[in-house]
């Protein structure tokens, strides 16, 4: 089944534009639950590659919907007659509002989970510069977080989160999407979110790289 890019991010989230954002929210929260592979019927409708790109469209037209600024511009866009994924885009939107991050990312507190401390990896915790996805991965469970909890906190898909802890450059969006993925993942966990998200990026980039090459 082939994509249809004629299609708007309302139509995408199947929401209207006089929808409330907490409609958008919830609607989003459905279509990510739908395409992220835990529905058994997914795959009998799309191939993994095309629910994969659904799932990049749901992902791009909540960062959209989901923030306010950038919602009321493409509001104007859709009122003068632009409509469809492949006539606007969230990058150029981006760069219209002048907003600088990737969304208005929610006011998450940091996870209080009950584990036991171990002092050694507190340490190396501190000190790392390495910031790979696997790390992540270890700070996750050293923490007792599943996936599920992250997901379900940061609004991240567990799909997505899954790919990010183990560098699945091909399975993960843009990265000004993954940037904002790994900011939030940071927040939880309670890691450097300035010093996180850099080195991981850079490392994101460089399988990027690898891949093309």
């Amino acid at each position: 089944m082939e994509m249809n890019t004629k299609f708007n991010y309302y139509d995408i989230l199947e929401v209207n534009p006089q929808s409330s954002q907490n409609e958008v929210t919830e609607a989003y929260s459905r279509a990510r639950i739908t395409y992220s592979g835990g529905n058994p019927a997914l795959y009998t409708i799309f191939t993994q590659k095309e629910a994969r790109e659904y799932l990049r469209l749901v992902e791009e037209a909540y960062s959209v919907l989901g923030n306010k600024s950038l919602r009321a511009l493409y509001d104007q866009k859709l009122g003068r007659g632009v409509t469809g994924v492949d006539q606007v885009t969230y990058e150029q939107l981006l760069q219209e509002s002048k907003i600088t991050r990737p969304l208005d990312l929610p006011k998450l507190g940091r996870l209080k989970p009950e584990y036991e401390i171990d002092e050694s990896f507190e340490t190396r915790i501190r000190a790392e510069t390495q910031f790979s996805g696997e790390f992540l991965r270890r700070v996750r469970e050293y923490k007792h977080v599943t996936l599920e909890q992250l997901s379900a906190i940061t609004k991240v898909s567990s799909f997505y989160i899954h790919a990010i802890e183990h560098m699945e450059a091909q399975n993960l969006p843009a990265p000004v999407f993954v940037r904002g993925y790994v900011i939030q993942i940071c927040r939880v966990l309670g890691l450097d979110e300035k010093k996180g998200p850099d080195s991981y990026m850079k490392l994101f980039r460089e399988t990027l790289a690898a891949a093309s090459g």
